[in-house]
């Protein structure tokens, strides 16, 4: 059944907001077209009704990559995002991966994983932090820093 999921971010006078609707269910054979893997098999199923922005599809393949470990557990799992909209408020693709985290949190009762956003009202500058030493989109983590002497 399909869940909606509202994120909210209201700060200093700037309001993001993105609306995701999904579901997620067990499949024994691939799962249906357009879906792509996430990790080992979980997979990732966009809106059949719109076209999303491929940076807005990329960022939602990585909010859910940051659960990939814990869902998966031996059996194949589809998220299916039926929609995804940005309604009345400003809009930063990365949002799209803080929308279906929380739609994970709230869907499988997942412990937070850090995700988050600020709002520099003097700067005008958004800032996303992802879970430990993460770098969206690179396959190897970054090298470690330098040792202080």
């Amino acid at each position: 059944m399909y869940e909606g999921f509202r994120f909210r971010y209201l700060h200093a006078g700037v309001g993001f907001a993105a609306d995701l609707r999904a579901d997620a269910y067990e499949t024994d054979g691939p799962p249906p077209p357009p879906a792509f893997l996430i990790h080992r098999s979980l997979y990732l199923r966009l809106p059949s009704k719109q076209t999303p922005y491929w940076l807005e599809a990329a960022w939602l393949a990585f909010g859910a990559s940051l659960h990939a470990e814990q869902l998966v557990g031996g059996r194949a799992l589809v998220l299916d995002v039926d929609a995804f909209t940005y309604p009345g408020g400003d809009f930063r693709a990365e949002i799209g991966a803080l929308a279906i985290d929380g739609w994970i949190h709230r869907r499988f009762g997942l412990a937070p994983c850090s995700a988050s956003m600020t709002y520099d009202r003097p700067s005008h500058r958004v800032t996303f932090t992802w879970p430990g030493p993460l770098v969206p989109f690179a396959d190897e983590l970054p090298p470690p820093p330098p040792a202080v002497r």
